[in-house]
């Protein structure tokens, strides 16, 4: 009786055997490989935020007239190399006696060249601009003296470019 339990036992253990090992097929592995090109071409863009108002329209007596500002704009520059500069400059030279001077705040690592008096000559407003994508504040400051006069809505387009 033991005989033909193990005898069973085997024959079921071969079955089992047989119908994993033996009724499966036998897959060959299949890959493919892609060669890919890649490049990163050098980036640098600036933008500036908003638009700008200045209005002169007070005096201390026996003083120049007070100048309007606006620290409400940015400009957002985006570089992936370095040693990088901004420059600024007007469209149109402003009238006699009147100034436009533009305060950029310098990037991270740059460095702020100060308050600039613009003019239609590009000026460096930030210096040693590195990798960065980075928003930043401009400040605006309108100057004029008695001598300037009155002045009618007039329009300066200010144009940042980002160069070597």
């Amino acid at each position: 009786m033991k005989a033909d339990v193990l005898a069973k036992q085997a024959v079921a253990g071969l079955a089992v055997v047989a119908f994993l090992g033996g009724s499966l097929p036998v897959r060959a592995a299949a890959t493919a490989e892609q060669t890919m090109s890649i490049t990163v071409e050098p980036i640098n863009e600036i933008s500036v935020s908003g638009a700008v108002t200045l209005h002169i329209t007070t005096a201390t007596p026996g003083q120049a007239p007070t100048p309007a500002t606006d620290a409400t704009t940015t400009y957002s520059v985006t570089s992936n190399q370095g040693s990088k500069k901004i420059t600024a400059k007007i469209n149109t030279p402003m009238p006699t006696g009147m100034a436009l001077n533009l305060t950029a705040t310098a990037t991270t690592g740059g460095a702020s060249t100060g308050k600039k008096s613009l003019t239609m000559l590009d000026q460096d407003v930030v210096t040693a601009v590195g990798q960065v994508n980075e928003t930043k504040a401009l400040t605006y400051e309108l100057t004029a003296t008695a001598a300037a006069g009155t002045l009618a809505s007039t329009t300066r387009t200010v144009t940042f470019t980002i160069t070597e």
